[in-house]
């Protein structure tokens, strides 16, 4: 098990950052796996992955001395609630504030008392705090036919429901409404950075999407964690700004 933390905190952040923000990766990780693993729902059972589809990025290749030393120095550390693994949600960039599990992922399975809304500094890489694309109709109504709107058209688009953080939580073609995080599941969240939306308008055959931050937002944010390692902040620190109501439980010595 540490020996893939440290694959999977190689593959998500870069071996160079502070060393309490790869330590912060490392809890999350570790709670990550042991969430996923425990509820035995993945292709391989109880058993954990190194393909990101199934559960999140990894390369051994990216391990250092500083990533090493961040899991040894918080070997067997996983976050709980109510004596639980958590669903430990990350992303890249939140774009100013993250956002609770409803809101972000359109996830209401079961409760997730401590994802909360929390503020978070600006991406330092301006590329990733703010983004625009461009999708063909043809593009969007083949996406809205994976999710069950069976629209031959539409001359209109707009945000319909915004969520706590401002995230857009339906968006609305002509009459037709649509969960924004499933849109841009469908659509790529490569190109459809975020539901963190300033604008969305048709413009001829097309849809210009802008907005802010890249991922759905909730849980830890990686860059603002870079960011609080930097300013002095240490990992416990760190995870209890983004995870509220937690407990940091030693599993194994």
């Amino acid at each position: 098990m540490e020996e893939y933390v440290a694959g999977a905190v190689a593959g998500e952040i870069k071996n160079d950052w502070p060393r309490e923000a790869l330590k912060a990766q490392a809890i999350l990780a570790r709670t990550f796996t042991l969430y996923k693993m425990g509820k035995g729902k993945t292709p391989h059972g109880s058993d954990a992955s190194t393909d990101p589809e199934e559960f999140q990025a990894y390369n051994p290749a990216n391990i250092n001395d500083n990533i090493r030393a961040a899991v040894r120095e918080t070997r067997g550390l996983v976050m709980t609630y109510d004596g639980k693994p958590i669903r430990a949600y990350f992303h890249s960039c939140s774009g100013g504030k993250t956002a609770t599990a409803e809101e972000g992922l359109d996830f209401r399975e079961e409760p997730t008392p401590y994802l909360k809304m929390v503020s978070d500094p600006p991406c330092p890489d301006p590329s990733k705090e703010r983004w625009s694309a461009t999708f063909s109709k043809a593009e969007v109504l083949a996406a809205l036919h994976k999710l069950g709107v069976n629209l031959t058209d539409f001359s209109a688009v707009r945000v319909a429901a915004r969520g706590p953080s401002g995230r857009a939580t339906r968006l609305a073609f002509d009459v037709a409404t649509v969960s924004a995080p499933a849109l841009r599941t469908a659509l790529g969240p490569e190109r459809m950075r975020s539901t963190l939306l300033e604008s969305v308008r048709v413009t001829g055959d097309s849809v210009v999407m802008r907005g802010r931050g890249w991922g759905h937002g909730v849980g830890m944010s990686q860059f603002g964690v870079l960011d609080k390692a930097r300013r002095g902040w240490d990992a416990r620190r760190i995870l209890e700004h983004y995870f509220k109501g937690i407990r940091m439980d030693k599993r194994w010595d």
